[in-house]
């Protein structure tokens, strides 16, 4: 009877365990692909896709999925898109100009210390734009940085309808950012 008792108490000390190690993954540190950045989720998000962009730029697509976001009736998803360049000689204020040159948005703020930027070397940005395709008014948090030779794009986005309401955990999400 002792046995079986000290028994069924270690399976309960295993199971909450196994609970504390699964509820934690939702919060789990994320590593960006060929690089020792690392950053963590504070709430539910799901990766989507990695796309080639050439031999030595990929991007990574992610997508808030903690609930529902809704505007006007239609679902909307908070996106988190990085772009890795490797192999990048220039510094990190060309690599934002020519990001730029190719995707022009209106800055309303930008700063090169505080949310998610390294020490020194990087650029910060929320930004907004209208998207031609759809209509719609889109806001973002943006940071570019760059460790040794590879250059980092960091953007968090929304409609701007839920920009406001997103933005404490788009900046939890850059402060978390580790070099």
């Amino acid at each position: 009877m002792h046995q079986h008792l000290n028994l069924r108490s270690a399976a309960l000390v295993l199971s909450l365990f196994a609970a504390l190690i699964l509820g934690s993954t939702a919060q789990a540190q994320v590593t960006i692909p060929g690089t020792k950045v690392m950053f963590f989720f504070p709430s539910k998000w799901s990766y989507l896709s990695t796309e080639n962009v050439d031999k030595n730029t990929q991007a990574y697509l992610y997508y808030y999925s903690e609930k529902p976001v809704v505007v006007d009736g239609d679902t909307t998803l908070p996106s988190l898109r990085i772009i890795v360049r490797k192999s990048y000689k220039a510094s990190v204020f060309d690599y934002v100009f020519d990001r730029y040159s190719k995707s022009p948005y209106q800055s309303l703020e930008d700063y090169t210390q505080g949310i998610g930027l390294p020490a020194s070397g990087g650029m910060g940005y929320v930004g907004a734009y209208t998207n031609l395709t759809d209509q719609k008014d889109y806001q973002f948090r943006m940071v570019y940085f760059k460790v040794q030779n590879t250059v980092v794009e960091f953007r968090l986005e929304s409609v701007r309808e839920v920009f406001e309401m997103m933005d404490e955990e788009f900046v939890a999400i850059l402060n978390s950012l580790t070099f």
